[in-house]
């Protein structure tokens, strides 16, 4: 039994389900893809070179892989530059806050770029003393591999825990996967409701819907067709209070 069916009661009816963009987890995905694609190129390297019958000179002891994987690391960082500067411009043009490029993003991003540079850069250190070639790829395989899934894995669950949902007799939802938010508020309590568009969230039609209450405010993002939602839930409001 999911979410929707373990809250919505017998004596209410589920009007509509938000949805949630999978868009908005783009950086995630992005990430995510390189370290993958990352394991690819390690994965064909190895069995070319295993196929090839090339062995390390003694002159160059480093396996290709762990330049692969520092790379999809430094890739990763580079990916900030540009988000960097977007936010640069939207504190000068003084962007709505819920607008801003949070700061976790550059976090995560950053935390993708050196996990793979440390990866690439231990088994750089370590390739033809303590390990050999064959052993660092497959290091470095495994990383990249399990490093992209986990993160795409993550971006999935991030994006099923977020629900916004509307009865006949009162709105609910929750975010976060760990530590997980939520709130219940009547309908006829939900009097003020704020839709906040992001620059990426007007190219791919998701916002933050902002209900305020007495109770406190309360924040899904992501949501599609925002407009139309608001509409629903303050129609319903005025009904019930009317």
């Amino acid at each position: 039994m999911g979410y929707i069916d373990k809250t919505v009661s017998k004596n209410e009816t589920l009007i509509k389900q938000a949805k949630i963009c999978k868009m908005s987890f783009l950086d995630r995905y992005v990430a995510g893809a390189l370290f993958i694609l990352g394991a690819a190129f390690i994965l064909v390297g190895s069995l070319f070179r295993n196929m090839s019958g090339i062995e390390a000179s003694e002159e160059v002891t480093v396996p290709l892989s762990s330049f692969i994987m520092a790379g999809v690391g430094v890739l990763n960082l580079l990916i900030i530059v540009p988000l960097g500067l977007y936010r640069l411009v939207q504190a000068i043009f003084k962007a709505d806050k819920d607008d801003v490029i949070p700061g976790t993003v550059f976090g995560r991003l950053a935390l993708y770029g050196v996990l793979g540079i440390v990866v690439g850069v231990l088994t750089y250190v370590l390739s033809g003393t303590a390990l050999d070639a064959m052993v660092c790829d497959i290091i470095n395989l495994a990383a990249a591999f399990v490093i992209g899934a986990l993160i795409i894995l993550f971006a999935i669950l991030k994006y099923i825990s977020i629900k916004l949902v509307v009865t006949d007799k009162r709105v609910f939802g929750r975010r976060n996967i760990w530590r997980t938010k939520s709130f219940d508020l009547p309908i006829d309590k939900a009097d003020n409701i704020v839709i906040s568009f992001s620059f990426w969230g007007k190219m791919f039609n998701y916002a933050t819907v902002i209900i305020r209450a007495v109770e406190g405010e309360y924040k899904i993002k992501y949501v599609k067709s925002a407009e139309e939602f608001k509409n629903l839930i303050i129609d319903f409001a005025e009904n019930k209070r009317g």
